[in-house]
């Protein structure tokens, strides 16, 4: 089943076309990268599929539903998640609060629900601090979540923000370089992550510099060079693309 299809996706800003006619399809349960050297076009595409920019030309389609023209909360709401390339948490915050934070749209309660605690709403909190802890669980984070956030080191601030766009459930992540600045270690950490998430059920797309991991983990890859779609196939395929070697790798290859 196609779980997200691109169409024709194209970003202009002004007379540059960060992204130019992409079109490309996920189907549920696989885990995608997007690769390409810098300025390809890479981070803009996923600001495209999360409705952070608005694309000058073409469709996304989201369960076969076009998500094309809809607000940021509402694709997210719709169960698309992402963390970003520069770090987005919130320093002050706990790191269980900021888990919560993701999870606040599935919550029923909203606003009365903060102003009258004594209402019924009470145990739908217990369980979002429940199902917070289990992410953080599975990032390896359970015994930081009363800690502040800033005080993490830079590889378990990165673990932070997956556990906290997970928090929403969703159905298709998008990790936006999330391999970027971690060690050996780390980087072995996060691949077993991954692995757990699609085995869970959702649905992966990352953008990675880091190719050994990209041609470990990844069913299928979309280069991007200069906003255009270069080439699409298998590691092996990509790996013995000589367009791709020559445009991302240079001539030394994979």
């Amino acid at each position: 089943m196609k779980l997200l299809e691109v169409t024709e996706l194209t970003k202009s800003f002004g007379g540059v076309h960060a992204v130019s006619n992409i079109s490309f399809s996920v189907s549920a349960g696989e885990i995608v990268a997007v690769i390409g050297p810098n300025g390809a076009g890479k981070t803009t595409l996923f600001n495209l599929m999360t409705g952070v920019y608005p694309p000058t030309h073409g469709h996304i389609y989201f369960k076969g539903t076009d998500i094309t023209s809809l607000p940021t909360h509402k694709v997210a709401a719709l169960g698309i998640a992402r963390t970003f390339q520069n770090l987005q948490i919130f320093n002050n915050m706990t790191v269980l609060e900021n888990v919560m934070v993701g999870r606040h749209i599935r919550s029923r309660t909203g606003l009365l629900g903060a102003v009258f605690p004594l209402w019924p709403v009470q145990s739908e909190e217990s369980k979002i601090v429940e199902s917070s802890l289990e992410k953080l669980a599975l990032t390896g984070l359970a015994d930081k979540a009363m800690e502040p956030a800033g005080s993490l080191p830079y590889g378990q601030q990165k673990m932070l923000e997956i556990a906290r766009a997970i928090a929403l459930e969703p159905e298709l992540l998008l990790l936006d370089e999330p391999a970027a600045g971690l060690n050996s270690s780390e980087t072995r950490e996060l691949v077993d992550i991954i692995y757990t998430l699609r085995d869970q059920g959702i649905t992966i797309i990352l953008v990675e510099h880091d190719m050994e991991t990209v041609m470990e983990i990844t069913d299928r890859l979309v280069v991007l060079n200069f906003g255009n779609k270069l080439a699409e196939g298998t590691p092996y395929e990509i790996q013995n693309n000589q367009e791709v070697i020559t445009a991302y790798l240079g001539e030394e290859g994979f």
